[in-house]
């Protein structure tokens, strides 16, 4: 009687189909510009999604409908559970709002009670939608830009705070058990890690800073982001180097800019790695000087320091320290003689980490770009104007941000939004 049933509801779905294609075909010979052409997309993209909802929910509740005696027994104790009467259940796909109903299981022997569609819809939201509404709340702008990406786009109206809660629950849920990491670096290949930070205005402490990490081998990318202190954040840093089998790597590289922090956490934390100044950042400090020597909008300025920046990658950064050292001579006034010798001091200071010719020579990178963009998408997503987060929901929103950043394709969260692709 169920299959019959379940049958009767599909045909009847088709039949409607049929009918609205028959309408809709009937309307070709009036397409006469583009207005008429956006009008039957528009009513083809919705009455499609009606039709596919209603389809949705009456494959749902044949299913729902066909394990109902199934559901009588407790999982618990398996014996048999009361009736207590059919009740509706709503549930939000990325079709639209289903309604299905079921009996309502109570067991006798006080293992609770549960709904027959429990089992294939336990939350009033289906993973998928749940996986495209984080989608939607960590790559946009703020949750209100993703309710009305929800609305534009999927047909569905789900409100910003549902969005801010669900994104919530799953950053949690993602700091419990972090995400699956990629496979482990194979045995001889290279491993390339780096972290930095960037900083976020919270309601309690005001601005502070999320410190990040990431690494990558042939395998793939893995990271993470923490609003914590420096004692806090290094040994998870640390423990992802583990996970990832840094022990096997056959070259072990970690780029930084010169943050104190990070060097000695290096350091003394970090024994086998090889700590590479990102370039970058490096020559960053050789533009205050040229501007100290010729005058801020002054073209002499730019060209000394790009001159610099050239030379630190053919020469490396102890040779470029020597020979600013002898090019302080030549300058009468002390405040320029002070400013090269500074930079000549910075240099030398950390001309073990700057070995740029003898980097590229044997392959290794020597930025740390990948890095830079990570927390800058850290940032983008969680410092735009006016936004100030609670203490308590920042590391819940860093971590769901860190995996759509760095490998949404791999995320089972996200992955079950992509898996059509």
């Amino acid at each position: 009687m169920d299959r019959e049933l379940s049958d009767a509801r599909l045909n009847g779905i088709v039949g409607k189909f049929s009918a609205w294609v028959k309408t809709l075909a009937q309307r070709v010979p009036m397409l006469h510009g583009e207005a008429d052409v956006q009008e039957l997309e528009v009513e083809l993209r919705d009455g499609g999604r009606v039709i596919l909802q209603k389809m949705m929910q009456a494959l749902l509740q044949s299913a729902i409908d066909a394990r109902q005696e199934e559901s009588r027994l407790c999982p618990t104790c398996q014996g048999r559970r009361r009736h207590q009467g059919v009740r509706s259940r709503k549930l939000l796909s990325s079709l639209g709002e289903l309604s299905v109903h079921g009996i309502y299981w109570k067991c006798p022997f006080g293992h609770g009670c549960e709904h027959s569609a429990d089992t294939l819809a336990g939350e009033s939201m289906s993973r998928l939608m749940r996986g495209l509404v984080c989608l939607l709340g960590v790559s946009l702008a703020s949750f209100d830009k993703a309710e009305l990406v929800a609305r534009r786009i999927l047909g569905v109206k789900v409100d910003d705070d549902t969005i801010r809660r669900l994104c919530q629950r799953e950053g949690w849920e993602a700091l419990r058990q972090q995400d699956r990491p990629p496979e482990r670096v194979k045995e001889g290949d290279e491993l390339v890690g780096s972290c930095d930070g960037t900083s976020i205005n919270t309601r309690e402490t005001q601005w502070r800073e999320i410190k990040a990490f990431r690494f990558e081998h042939a395998g793939g990318c893995y990271g993470g982001a923490y609003l914590e202190r420096v004692n806090e954040f290094v040994p998870h840093m640390l423990k992802a180097a583990q996970r990832l089998g840094a022990d096997r790597a056959g070259c072990r590289l970690f780029l930084s800019d010169s943050a104190t922090w990070i060097i000695d956490a290096v350091k003394e934390r970090m024994a086998g790695w090889k700590h590479i100044a990102d370039y970058w950042h490096a020559c960053q400090h050789l533009f205050p000087p040229g501007e100290e020597l010729y005058g801020k909008n002054d073209p002499r300025a730019m060209k000394w320091s790009r001159y610099w920046c050239r030379r630190l990658r053919l020469y490396g950064a102890s040779r470029v320290a020597d020979r600013l050292r002898s090019l302080s001579l030549y300058y009468t006034d002390l405040k320029h003689q002070r400013a090269v010798l500074d930079l000549a001091r910075f240099f030398d200071k950390h001309a073990s980490r700057m070995d740029y010719p003898a980097y590229e020579q044997k392959g290794w990178t020597i930025s740390s770009g990948p890095m830079e963009s990570f927390c800058k998408q850290i940032g983008l997503r969680m410092k735009g104007p006016g936004m100030r987060w609670s203490v308590k929901n920042v590391g819940p929103m860093a971590s769901l941000v860190s995996r759509w950043s760095l490998d949404g394709q791999r995320s089972e969260l996200f992955g079950a939004a992509v898996s059509a692709n």
